[in-house]
């Protein structure tokens, strides 16, 4: 179900969204996307090698402890016990276009690759239920894009349930058309409102036109996706 909305009640959905997903839990929100290390605490030597491995091989000597970051997950739910191990996830930028993020579930005392992109990693949040959002950078002819990637830890893993785009710019002659995605997750009911707004500026930032419009999904046990 997809409905226009008016332009002011949009960003305030938008910002609500972005608020409401934030109250969850918000792990990592690099500031930017150069090479200064996100952190240097507990990077096992393990994470360190598999990552070298995912990348191509002129890029392998510059993966180092003190560019990859790590993040613990939360548990699905809170009766998990506290002496179970978590899983955990990396992520690791390389000149603001390269990257990597890779989810690691524990499984018997060990971790194992469960979900990986080979892309620049710019937010992970916490939804609740097992959902977890995942933000990334692409490199576009015309500048970043950011996709937007929803996670959820099933029976069988975790699995990509959902993929949209986070925001994207693009110059066209005197016009710059923006677009900004954000999306909210309902756990309990297992849906989620995807909110789109997309401006079109002139040269001085001046808005020309303002479209809004949002998304109703329903998760779908038999797929694993949410679905129109």
């Amino acid at each position: 179900m997809r409905k226009p909305i008016w332009g002011a009640v949009a960003l305030m959905m938008l910002v609500s969204a972005g608020i409401g997903l934030l109250a969850g839990r918000l792990l990592i929100k690099p500031a930017g996307h150069s090479e200064q290390a996100l952190g240097t605490s507990a990077v096992p030597a393990w994470m360190v090698e598999d990552m070298r491995e995912r990348l191509d091989t002129s890029l392998r000597s510059r993966v180092m402890p003190d560019r990859i970051h790590v993040m613990t997950l939360p548990p699905v739910t809170q009766n998990q016990s506290t002496s179970q191990p978590v899983d955990l996830a990396g992520s690791l930028t390389l000149d603001g276009e390269k990257g990597l993020f890779v989810v690691y579930a524990s499984e018997d005392g060990d971790y194992q690759p469960a979900y990986s992109k080979n892309e620049p990693l710019f937010s992970l949040q916490q939804a609740g239920g097992g959902y977890l959002v995942v933000t990334t950078v692409k490199p576009a002819s015309h500048g970043q894009e950011r996709t937007l990637y929803v996670l959820r830890k099933t029976s069988s893993g975790y699995q990509e349930v959902w993929s949209g785009v986070a925001a994207y710019r693009h110059k066209q002659g005197e016009t710059t058309e923006l677009l900004d995605g954000t999306v909210q997750i309902d756990p309990r009911r297992h849906t989620m409102i995807y909110f789109q707004l997309e401006r079109t500026l002139d040269q001085t930032g001046f808005s020309l036109m303002e479209k809004s419009s949002y998304e109703l999904l329903r998760y779908n046990e038999r797929s694993n996706r949410f679905e129109k």
